[in-house]
């Protein structure tokens, strides 16, 4: 027999070995130190109104294989079906889960038992199911490549979502927020599919999406000068006239490149507002411009009107 068939045959006896006294010692009895998942099925009309811990930590005993792969099975959980449970009282007060309750859980194997909990009960408060409908809140780190900018609002759908869960807290919530879309360096309009974040998963009975569309505009930044914006006048008592010289603007206005093409000259807003405890001691202002949401107002020319203010 050759030198590494020899190896070899070694090598397959002391693998057996190993095997066999693995055998041996994980068919024996141990006890074992977990910490597992709950999930929890509320009683019918009502919803979990407290927040539940992550896991449970809990010491089982049982046969050695078994322990091992229940600490190695992402499905190993407590799973409590309340369902059935009286209701009475849930409303008013806390429903404690004890050991009892989660040994009778049926995600646990039949030969593998609970011996205790810590801490040895778990509070609960649950209050009437509700549903509600709640706009979504959109999370972003979106930052555009260099001579690029985001033109626009994000564009999402769906913009509501109806969310069953808890009265207590549905009642307080004001929106539904998303995962943190993260996009970096960007040099055109984009569009992705974002999760609607869990957050709350303890609280909320069911969700009508789990994930939205998101579309961010993303061009190449352009300049664009808008000539005669008239000047309108605002808060002039009814009793006097406002004479402005000029009474027009031209503006330099920064956006996307389409942005601002398409940009139509009649949303460019200028205004001279009238405040009568200031202009009494001034003979020129500084116009005010409004533009469309995300182009940024470079310039105004003249960037000060002179006035005259005249008793009608």
């Amino acid at each position: 027999m050759g030198l590494a068939r020899r190896i070899g045959v070694g090598a397959a006896a002391i693998f057996f070995a190993l095997l066999l006294w693995t055998y041996v010692h994980l068919s024996s009895n141990y006890e074992v130190d977990m910490d597992l998942p709950l999930e929890i099925t509320s009683p019918t009309g009502f919803a979990v109104a407290t927040e539940l811990p992550e896991r449970i930590h809990a010491r089982f005993s049982g046969i050695g294989w078994r322990l091992m792969l229940m600490n190695f099975t992402p499905k190993s959980r407590f799973k409590l079906d309340l369902t059935e449970r009286d209701t009475k009282d849930l409303a008013t007060g806390k429903f404690f889960i004890t050991k009892e309750d989660l040994a009778t859980s049926t995600t646990l194997p039949s030969d593998v038992k609970l011996i205790k909990i810590v801490p040895d009960s778990l509070g609960i408060k649950f209050s009437r199911e509700m549903t509600k409908r709640i706009p979504i809140e959109l999370r972003l780190d979106v930052t555009p490549a260099s001579g690029y900018t985001i033109v626009g609002d994000p564009l999402i759908a769906p913009v509501f979502v109806n969310v069953k869960g808890s009265s207590i807290i549905l009642d307080s919530l004001r929106s539904f927020p998303t995962k943190v879309l993260k996009a970096h360096n960007m040099r055109e309009t984009f569009t992705r599919t974002l999760e609607i974040s869990d957050t709350l998963k303890d609280e909320i009975t069911s969700v009508s999406a789990n994930a939205i569309t998101v579309r961010i505009g993303i061009e190449a930044i352009a300049e664009r000068t808008f000539k005669d914006i008239p000047l309108a006048v605002e808060a002039l008592s009814f009793d006097r006239d406002l004479l402005l010289d000029p009474g027009s603007v031209s503006v330099i206005l920064r956006g996307g490149v389409d942005q601002l093409a398409k940009l139509d000259p009649l949303a460019i807003h200028a205004k001279v507002v009238y405040d009568a405890t200031r202009f009494d001691s001034l003979s020129a202002v500084k116009p005010v411009i409004d533009a469309p949401k995300g182009i940024e107002i470079l310039s105004i020319d003249p960037p000060e009107v002179k006035f005259v203010v005249r008793r009608k």
